[in-house]
């Protein structure tokens, strides 16, 4: 992988940040458990192992997580390409997945339901505390799409020590509505810088 690419300042900056954020999803500020257990898992199964999806399978594993293996839930989860994979994560609260996708090798973690608000509110939170001087943490797109009767909303955010160098992509998908495979979403993955 070309993660190694990556400005070792901002991936420590990042990681560090992420680790010791777990206390970001917090009942005091979102009050959905959902929201709270996603933004927990993301930050204990994505954020040490940013670009290592080995390391998401190792983590997996070390917690005794069951395979998914039905291929329309991999099509949710996982997407198109040959070296994702996805775990079902039990929990009293919800169902949770983790997933490798498939194409950017992303490590990702999914909630049935969540409250998109509380969510949001804690995936720009984790961002807040990453900013720092030398460290560039910009919205890279916000959108709203219709998928199957349901709005479905993005935000990417890219960290990086400049807005031209390699960093990492951080992604929030959240639906208004619950009923589908999933109703939040968050991602990160290392991207090359591609502005120039």
């Amino acid at each position: 992988m070309w993660w190694h690419l990556l400005s070792a300042r901002c991936l420590v900056a990042v990681v560090l940040v992420l680790s010791a954020s777990s206390a970001s999803a917090d009942p005091a500020v979102a009050k959905d458990a959902g929201a709270n257990f996603l933004v927990r898992l993301f930050t204990y199964a994505c954020a040490p192992n940013i670009g290592q999806p080995e390391k998401v399978r190792t983590w997996a594993s070390d917690h005794h997580l069951s395979r998914v293996t039905s291929a329309e839930a991999l099509q949710v989860f996982v997407g198109n390409g040959p070296d994702g994979a996805a775990w079902a994560v039990p929990s009293p609260i919800g169902s949770f997945t983790l997933s490798i996708r498939g194409k950017t090798a992303a490590c990702a973690v999914w909630a049935r339901t969540a409250d998109s608000g509380d969510v949001e509110l804690l995936f720009r939170r984790l961002l807040e505390g990453i900013k720092r001087p030398g460290i560039d943490v910009s919205l890279q797109k916000e959108e709203r799409t219709t998928s199957p009767g349901r709005a479905v909303r993005s935000l990417v955010y890219s960290v990086r020590p400049t807005p031209h160098e390699a960093g990492v992509l951080f992604t929030m998908l959240t639906a208004e509505k619950s009923g589908g495979p999933f109703q939040a979403s968050l991602q990160v993955a290392p991207f090359l810088g591609l502005e120039r």
